[in-house]
């Protein structure tokens, strides 16, 4: 059965998404990736270099997501159609979908599968509840939630910016965030922030994003509260750093949630908020991190490991490659160093040079 599931899995549009969260992890002992891919270090590397040429109008996307004004925009489903020849010899013409321009607009994770050579230094962490990822737009005296599917989900007022009537309806006045909703807590748990009062901050790294949350949401403190005007909760996550000694701590500490734990989201501190599937945020379920990232944790989670579940060591090439990695970094570090070494004593060769001249 369960072979006949991951074989299922891997069938419905999850091979051309490297490591995609729909399948089972890469590394279980009954699922095998049929697709090879460039390495995922590899792919983060260049979709940071990519970050930096690549501009993207945030301003412009902002306004379409706050006022549902997609004039002028062609979608991927906009080109499909438009290559699409008429058939004039049906005189009943096949009635169009209604387009979903809410749909793919979250930065989606891939499951964690190598660990990053900068995992310590340049990687935070977030405990994901339980629940269904919604994209919250607050606009015009109104808080829609969609869901990743692009569906309006609900409709409600709130005391974000822009969400209810009572604040009026400035088109200036509009936010979008990335959230967890638990129908049990009926509380969105907020993953990140793309844009706050009329301000989008899709290209900025992800310390300042989740910075910028907190520090926006400590204005608001009644937010976090359910009330006629605002019946829903609106609660941030916290974000740890990625060291063994952190993340062991925060394992073995009370959940800062109601409800349970559905897994953990890695995110590189520099990337930007970029729609769709990224290597730069990984994915893991508790019970893996021993695995993966050699990290214990409390036997409650390893309880939780799917019957037979198991997950293969790195292969010895995956190991070698690893360590010419991390060398390659020291290597770089220690070039630097001698480099500013030489460059000093150069300068102190001329100025005793200098000195005897005189």
């Amino acid at each position: 059965m369960e072979e006949l599931t991951a074989n299922l899995a891997a069938s419905f549009n999850v091979s051309n998404i490297p490591n995609n969260t729909a399948a089972p992890h890469p590394r279980l002992t009954n699922y095998k990736v049929k697709t090879s891919t460039l390495d995922q270090d590899e792919r983060r590397r260049k979709q940071l270099e990519q970050q930096k040429r690549k501009r993207f109008d945030s301003v412009n996307h902002a306004r379409r997501l706050a006022d549902d004004d997609w004039k002028d925009y062609i979608s991927d489903e906009d080109e499909l159609d438009d290559g699409e020849e008429m058939d004039t010899s049906k005189p009943k013409q096949k009635r169009k979908k209604p387009k979903r321009y809410y749909k793919n607009q979250l930065m989606l994770s891939e499951w964690l599968v190598e660990v990053p050579t900068d995992f310590q230094q340049e990687w935070i962490t977030v405990l994901c509840p339980v629940g269904k990822r919604t994209l919250v737009v607050s606009a015009r005296g109104n808080t829609s939630a969609y869901a990743r599917n692009g569906f309006k989900v609900n409709q409600f007022p709130s005391l974000l910016p822009g969400g209810n009537r009572r604040q009026g309806r400035k088109s200036s006045e509009y936010t979008l965030l990335d959230c967890i909703y638990s129908e049990a807590s009926r509380t969105f748990y907020i993953l990140d922030v793309m844009c706050w009062r009329g301000v989008p901050i899709y290209d900025s790294e992800t310390e300042f994003r989740f910075y910028w949350m907190q520090t926006k949401l400590d204005e608001v403190p009644e937010i976090a509260s359910s009330s006629n005007i605002n019946p829903y909760k609106f609660v941030p996550l916290p974000y740890y750093t990625c060291d063994k000694t952190s993340l062991e701590k925060m394992m073995a500490e009370p959940l800062p949630f109601e409800v349970s734990l559905d897994g953990l989201l890695f995110y590189h501190k520099r990337t930007h908020y970029t729609l769709g599937s990224t290597p730069l945020v990984g994915w893991l379920q508790a019970w893996m991190l021993p695995d993966i990232l050699g990290v214990t944790v409390p036997q409650s989670y390893i309880d939780n490991k799917p019957p037979n579940a198991r997950l293969l060591p790195p292969s010895p090439m995956e190991v070698k490659t690893q360590h010419n990695k991390t060398k390659k970094r020291t290597d770089d570090n220690e070039m630097e160093v001698k480099t500013d070494d030489n460059t000093e004593q150069i300068i102190e060769d001329d100025k005793e040079g200098t000195s005897q001249m005189e």
